[in-house]
Order: structure tokens, then sequence, then C-alpha cells
């Protein structure tokens, strides 16, 4: 049915690594369908995440804003108020008269009460998915209650079944459904977003390759298992190599779920499980489009393909995320329009993207205004190809969780040079005997004081991304770069500032929000 604006699917991952798509480069993981979505649309190649974290992260991919201005993330004790999240592109869309659906993992708090509040299933009109995390075996976990309908137990099949039933709604999956959905209704527009919780490690941790589940995620790739590059930098536990940071700095000791890097047959079963359940992703993307042309909706609809944040594969021994390095940072993102003109598809974008330009583009694709409260910058002009656009040639990026034994840092980062300066954590001495520390640092505080000189940092690095592209050689002390360093000192505060009103707190209601 032709209508005046496109449908719009927005598809995120969970701890996505960039280079995890074959057509991203990768020599064994089969991808055809984002393949094919890359080859009809465009595919970002430095597309980046601005807070390498879930909670933050998710949340700048609604609202276009960057962490520091939305104030949202697991040690900020905050959930977005109805007004910040009503300026979110989902809720312009439902503004506008799209049908809202969701499908899968929620973790961004909102309302009075965060996860509790009930603002997103009253928000989205299809609501079929559940705060913080999924699991693999969804339907188990006490937080899936609502997926105990579905056919299948894992979590691709389940969110996919969801998926499907917004697009072309079945009466039986509708009344087994434990909360009651509506049919979509054909003559409106919709938008679709699908938030799965793979490949994280609470998804891929949590497969235990029973007889019952699909055999792609027993049996694929298990053959291939040594041959599974391990990125360059990998250094397993064994090997007592200078730490990444000074202990002063961080540590190093991370949350159980990260042991995996500690040795290469522990790393490699993490990727070959990585690898399967990104393969699961991709076939339900395929029959996602499939559904889309038997209803003669594939020409108007629009999809996005992206994730929150990557994921450190043991780089340096390195786990997890929260760090500000290439790993955590750098993200996959296709954008796909069927109204694009030929000449436009197909084609590799180089430009440096981030998260908060994906809600402009949403709202720009759709033929709608962009609320003010939005920082990024709609990404329309790069996806129809058009020449000479002027666009940004830096990037800041902040790391603002301090639970977890992370440290708080930031930086800039250009096509050639990132550096990164961190903040000394003010432990909580309550908690000394504890292997992951509290602090006293006040969430709120620190998004004004680093900005604007009231605090300083303790420790820089900084990387010619050219020659060093694995950041591996720290160039802060090269007298020779004493002039990149005075630069970045000053471009980091002013950065930081333009995205931060001193004194002016976000727009969000206190609520500890550690789900």
């Amino acid at each position: 049915m032709k209508r005046d604006r496109p449908n719009i699917i927005y598809i995120l991952g969970d701890d996505h690594r960039a280079e995890y798509m074959r057509c991203a480069g990768h020599p064994i993981l089969e991808t055809p369908h984002l393949d094919a979505l890359a080859r009809e649309g465009v595919r970002f190649d430095q597309a980046f995440c601005t807070s390498p974290l879930c909670t933050p992260s998710r949340t700048g991919h609604y609202l276009g804003q960057w962490e520091r201005r939305h104030g949202v993330n697991f040690n900020s004790r905050s959930a977005l108020t109805e007004r910040a999240w009503s300026r979110s592109f989902p809720m312009v869309l439902k503004e506008n008269g799209y049908f809202l659906g969701w499908v899968g993992k929620n973790h961004v708090p909102a309302g009075r009460g965060g996860y509790d509040s009930g603002l997103f299933e009253s928000c989205f009109d299809y609501w079929y998915g559940n705060h913080g995390h999924s699991f693999f075996y969804v339907k188990e976990h006490p937080r899936g209650a609502i997926y105990r309908n579905a056919r299948l137990d894992t979590q691709v099949e389940v969110f996919e079944e969801g998926a499907m039933n917004f697009l072309d709604p079945q009466p039986a999956f509708l009344e087994a459904c434990p909360s009651p959905l509506p049919s979509r209704p054909m003559d409106q527009p919709f938008c679709l977003c699908i938030t799965f919780n793979l490949p994280h490690d609470c998804g891929t941790t949590d497969m235990q390759l029973r007889p019952t589940d699909d055999p792609l995620y027993v049996q694929k790739y298990r053959d291939r298992f040594d041959d599974f590059p391990l990125p360059k930098t990998y250094r397993s536990a064994w090997e007592h190599a200078e730490p990444k940071l000074p202990p002063d700095v961080y540590n190093g000791i991370q949350i159980p779920y990260y042991d995996y890097v500690r040795m290469p047959e522990t790393m490699r079963e993490k990727i070959v499980r990585t690898a399967q359940t990104v393969t699961g992703v991709d076939r339900m993307i395929g029959r996602l489009r499939a559904k889309l042309d038997e209803l003669g909706e594939a020409d108007n609809t629009i999809l996005v393909f992206s994730t929150d944040h990557g994921l450190h594969f043991g780089e340096f021994g390195l786990g997890g995320k929260s760090l500000l390095y290439e790993p955590d940072l750098r993200i996959p993102l296709i954008v796909c329009d069927p109204r694009l003109p030929s000449s436009a598809r197909g084609r590799v974008a180089h430009e440096m993207v981030a998260i908060p330009d994906l809600a402009p583009t949403v709202l720009e694709l759709a033929g709608l205004p962009v609320p003010d409260t939005m920082q990024g910058t709609s990404l329309v002009p790069l996806v129809r190809g058009e020449p000479a656009v002027t666009w940004r040639e830096e990037l800041f990026a902040e790391a603002l969780m301090d639970i977890q034994n992370y440290p708080r840092s930031e930086c800039v980062r250009t096509r050639r040079w990132k550096y990164i300066r961190y903040f000394r954590r003010t432990e909580d001495p309550a908690q000394a005997t504890r292997r992951f520390k509290g602090t006293l640092d006040d969430y709120r505080t620190g998004l004004d004081a680093t900005v604007y000189g009231r605090e300083q940092p303790i420790y820089e690095e900084l990387y010619d991304l050219q020659d060093d592209p694995h950041e591996e050689r720290n160039r802060i002390h090269d007298p020779a770069l004493a002039g990149e360093v005075r630069h970045f000192r000053s471009r980091i505060l002013a950065l930081g500032a333009s995205l931060k009103e001193d004194g002016v707190p976000p727009d969000t209601w206190e609520y500890d929000n550690r789900l």
C-alpha cells in the first residue's frame, strides 16, 4: 500500500564489533542478508558510538544526544523524564501518525520509576519486550514472561516471531500472548524497533548447545574453530606484558563475564558463539525482508542496522567495554532506503558518523522536523550520495561509568589522532574489601567538572591512528608532538562544553537504574 511516509525498521545488536559482517571484511563469518542490505543501501565504515555501554548508548540512539546531555548511565541513578522521552525519534514518529512496535531488550530507563514506570509499554502500540538483559533462552528468565507464547526458545527466533506478527498479525500468536497486542493497522506507516541482546555475553554465555536448539547454535563454525583470527594485540593471562593502563588508573580487574579473554581457547569459544548469533540475526533479517516483499511493503520500508557499541576481544588482555579504544568505539552501521536511486546504492561512506546522528536521520528520511534537542547531524546527505558534503573532522566520546572498576574517561578522535584522558576514582571506603569497589564520585557533578576545567585528568594518551591503528604506542610524552597535545587538551574542553551547558542538569528523574 503506497503511503506518503516510509515505514522504518530499526534493528540493534548488542556488543557487535564493527568487523563482524562479511561485507566489513570478516574472513569467515557468513552474513548474506546484511551484505545484501549493504549492497542495496549505504554502509558506513567509520561509524562510532559516543558512550561504549548499553544504557547511555541506546539512549543516544533514540534521543540523538551525547550522554553529556541526556545524563543516563548505570551509575547515574537517573531515568529520562517523560518530557525528554517525548523528543525521541519513536515518539516524534508517533505524534505524526506512525504505529509503533517494540520487540526485544530495552535498556533505557524512562519515566518516573524508570523501568517500572510503564512508559515504554504505554508509548509503543505493540510492546513485545523486556527491560534489562534478555538472555539466550529468553522465555526461561523471570524478565521473559511476555515471550512465553512463542513457539521456539532461543532469543533470535523468539524476537523474530514477535517481529513477524507485528508485520502480519496472526490471531493464534496474539491470543496466546500474556499481554494484549493489537493488530497493525494496514493504512498507517509503522516504525518497528527490534533490539537484540546478542552477541552480548548475557546471551552467548547462556548458550547451552541443547539438542533442541537450532543446529546453527550447536554446529555452525565449529569446524573452523581454530581459523577464527584473534586480534593482533591479543594478550593471554600468562603473557607478562606491561599493562595497557597504569594500575592506579585501571587495575584490569573485570567482571567474570569477560574472563573468556584470559585464554585463547575460551576466547575462540566466545568468538564462535558470537559468529553463530550474528548469523542468526542475519537470517532473521533475511526472513523479515521476505515478509516485507510478501506484504508489498518492501519498496517503502527503510531498514537501519547497527548496535550500541563494540567489545574488547582480549586486546592488551582487556575484556568488556567502557574504554575509549577502537574495539569499543567502532560499530557496524547500514542504512537501506529502497527509495534511493540505483546510483546511490551499494556505496561505502567514509565520513566519521556517530550514534547521535541516527535519530535526526530517521526523522528526515520520514520527512519530519528534527527537535532542537537532538545534537547529532542527519546522515541523509551522505545516504543520498550528495556531492561535496561538509562533515565533522573530530568526534567527542565519553565513558562515564565508574562502577565495575572502570575509570571515567573522555576522548577526541580525528581521522589521524586520538587523545584520551582519564580521571581519578574516589573509592568508597565502605566497599574496600569488595572485588569491585564502589565510588563516591558524583555523576552529575562530573558532567560539568571535567569539561569546564574543575576536575583535572590523572593520565593521558595520544595515538597516531595513521601509523598505529591498533593503539599500541602512547605518544603523549613525545616532544615532537607537544603541539598536538596542546591542541587536543584545548579541543576536548571546547567540544565537551558544546554538548553540555555548565550547571544545567539533565532532564531526568532520580532513580536507581542499575538493571
